[in-house]
């Protein structure tokens, strides 16, 4: 509890619901879970970051959300603020590029001004909002330049120019590197010293004879150039070994050489493949010799930042917890902070945790008001628990364990493909599983308490409820049209109704107690046939008796952004009565988060929702806003519990 922070805000509810109330708790301080990301598309720049203090007593953690941190080197959070961008950039992530110093923080937006990309330096202090802007040339991956107090330099034509006072000299670079394939965007990063002394560039070579190749990846070279007290500058090179890097890299010259942050090329995982991997590759390399430390990218790290005497250097595990390493063995210190990875809520304004820390740490937290309780204290990135909280289940990459209230493990399964979610059946007999597969639709894997699996038909649905949900498909039809269609059986596969064919896909989402399901569909209103503009749709829900089919009224939402094509409500919370919905949109590389409502499925009727639930929770996520995606369950006892990121809001709803 020393490092923790336990805070508890009541607000009070609106006046339109006036049984409503919410109670958000912040118990981690720290960045919400993959609040850092790839901002700068698609070279995969770290947005946000970090910097320190001049004297190395403090360091400044940015993410993608535009929250900054102030943290002391031991750890403790002094401070938190949410920046807002110049408004002379459209769209601008911001970048902490170099030392904050006492006149403030240095930053650079990258945007777009009247359509046309723009990058903006400038100087922030954080305590009375002033903001000067830099003259010079700030690092940028759409120049390629990088300064210094006394020095210049940059790429140009297969050269390195370095210009000191009046003279400007150029040192050819290596053939076969390819600087710029992508309309001027480099694919190399460049630094120099403090002294101006030192040069480094990171550039990628194509192993192939398509030299294009090296816009996806290439192998990487670094280059020094250092200059000694009588003006000769000595240049060398070396490879870096292993898989390909792909463009987007930060250089930090360090006591002990380069400081290297870089992409690696996604030859093929589980993900996909092409584009970057989430990991770096992070390694110390004197000038032209083999790296003396090296952290791949599988550790999960991006970037590196240097502290002002070179000790030290802060990078952030899985877009979620920076952490302070020593840069003489890329060894752990500390974590900055800790990120609640997901929630599961339970009764009496409990809620179970999967909390990850730096250095690989994790755990499993019991969450109750004004208590924290460590069950597990190992790493964990998704949890789940019974109804009555006897036993627990939490998820490390393939492997699912099960314990019991107290966090003992009582065992563990490990799984064929990563784990995306998992689930106890309501009456706390089966434990579910959602699997990620290389060969078509993620698959569902289920067991009994006893370790023993329980078989399910292929097409099962997660999660295992008290009913099975068996997806059937199938093509046929004048226009061999695409359809599919719903089987439910019991739990021993005996079918208990089925639905029609569709031509569009159909959802549903089992209510806390197994009894019903809420199923929702689209349809498009119509409109006259002269009417220009986007045509409204309707959102469709209803609740559905679990082992009748028997469906009560319709839940009728219309899409309150008709603008956005990809725009609709989905259900995301469902106790069997109340169901939480949100309208988001997403094109598949990013999305928004517009609102939640609530809806009565008994009824039929939109209820009335509090202010936060209507407008507290709007975002931007993925392709450059890497957002918190909040998580919204309802507890056994009724209560509605939403984490957004490190913070627990908790409602309860009026009935």
């Amino acid at each position: 509890m020393n490092r923790m922070l336990l805070s508890l805000l009541l607000a009070a509810a609106t006046p339109a619901a006036q049984a409503d109330t919410v109670q958000s708790t912040t118990p981690f301080p720290g960045h919400a879970a993959g609040s850092f990301g790839q901002g700068d598309m698609p070279f995969g720049q770290l947005s946000g970051g970090a910097a320190w203090s001049a004297d190395g007593r403090a360091v400044f953690t940015l993410d993608t959300t535009r929250v900054l941190k102030r943290w002391g080197v031991d750890g403790r959070l002094h401070s938190t603020q949410v920046l807002t961008a110049p408004a002379t950039v459209q769209g601008a992530g911001l970048t902490l590029a170099g030392t904050a110093t006492a006149s403030g923080l240095s930053l650079v937006a990258r945007g777009h001004r009247a359509g046309q990309p723009v990058t903006l330096a400038y100087r922030l202090n954080p305590g009375t909002g002033t903001v000067t802007p830099q003259t010079g040339c700030p690092g940028s991956l759409s120049t390629g330049l990088t300064c210094t107090p006394d020095a210049r330099v940059w790429v140009e034509g297969g050269a390195l120019h370095w210009q000191r006072d009046e003279r400007v000299e150029p040192f050819a670079l290596p053939a076969g590197l390819r600087l710029a394939p992508d309309g001027g965007r480099a694919t190399f990063a460049l630094t120099v010293s403090g002294d101006g002394q030192r040069v480094a560039l990171l550039a990628l070579r194509s192993e192939h004879e398509d030299r294009d190749v090296t816009i996806f990846g290439g192998r990487g070279v670094l280059l020094t150039w250092v200059r000694d007290g009588t003006g000769q500058v000595t240049a060398q090179q070396t490879t870096v070994p292993g898989a390909a890097l792909y463009a987007g890299a930060s250089l930090a010259w360090m006591p002990g050489g380069v400081l290297v942050a870089s992409n690696v090329f996604n030859a093929g995982n589980e993900y996909g493949s092409g584009g970057a991997l989430h990991g770096q590759h992070l390694a110390l390399y004197p000038p032209g010799g083999k790296a003396a430390w090296s952290l791949g990218p599988q550790v999960g790290l991006r970037g590196a930042f240097a502290s002002p005497d070179g000790a030290l250097f802060v990078t952030v595990r899985d877009g979620s917890v920076p952490e302070v390493r020593r840069a003489s063995d890329g060894s752990f210190v500390r974590s900055l902070g800790e990120a609640v990875l997901d929630s599961v809520p339970l009764s009496g304004g409990r809620a179970l945790l999967a909390v990850q820390g730096g250095g690989g740490a994790g755990r499993v937290v019991l969450h109750a008001p004004g208590r924290l309780q460590t069950l597990f204290p190992g790493p964990a990135r998704i949890v789940a628990a019974s109804r009555d909280g006897r036993r627990v289940a939490s998820v490390d990459g393939r492997a699912v364990r099960l314990h019991d209230a107290t966090g003992r493990v009582l065992r563990t399964w490990d799984t064929p493909g990563r784990v995306l979610g998992v689930a106890f059946s309501p009456d706390g007999q089966i434990l579910s599983a959602e699997l990620t597969s290389m060969n078509g639709p993620n698959v569902v894997r289920a067991w009994r308490l006893d370790g023993s699996a329980f078989l399910l038909p292929a097409g099962t649905q997660f999660p295992v409820s008290s009913v099975l949900l068996v997806k059937e498909s199938r093509k046929g039809g004048p226009q061999n049209a695409y359809r599919e269609r719903w089987v439910v059986t019991d739990r021993s596969g005996g079918a208990l109704w089925r639905t029609p064919w569709h031509s569009s896909g159909i959802f549903g989402q089992p209510s806390t107690d197994g009894r019903f399901l809420a199923q929702s569909g689209m349809t498009a209103q119509t409109v006259n046939p002269g009417e220009l503009g986007p045509v409204p749709r309707v959102n469709e829900f209803s609740r559905v008796d679990a082992r009748t089919g028997q469906s009560g009224p319709v839940l009728r939402v219309p899409v309150e952004h008709p603008g956005d094509v990809y725009a609709s409500w989905a259900v995301t919370a469902f106790d069997g009565h109340t169901v939480l919905l949100a309208e988001t949109s997403g094109d598949g590389c990013g999305g928004t988060l517009y609102s939640y409502r609530l809806g009565d499925l008994r009824t039929g009727q939109v209820q009335s929702a509090p202010a936060q639930l209507r407008s507290g929770y709007r975002r931007l996520m993925g392709c450059g806003h890497n957002a918190f995606r909040p998580k919204t369950a309802f507890a056994a006892d009724g209560r509605l519990l939403i984490q957004d990121g490190n913070r627990l809001d908790w409602f309860t709803l009026g009935r």
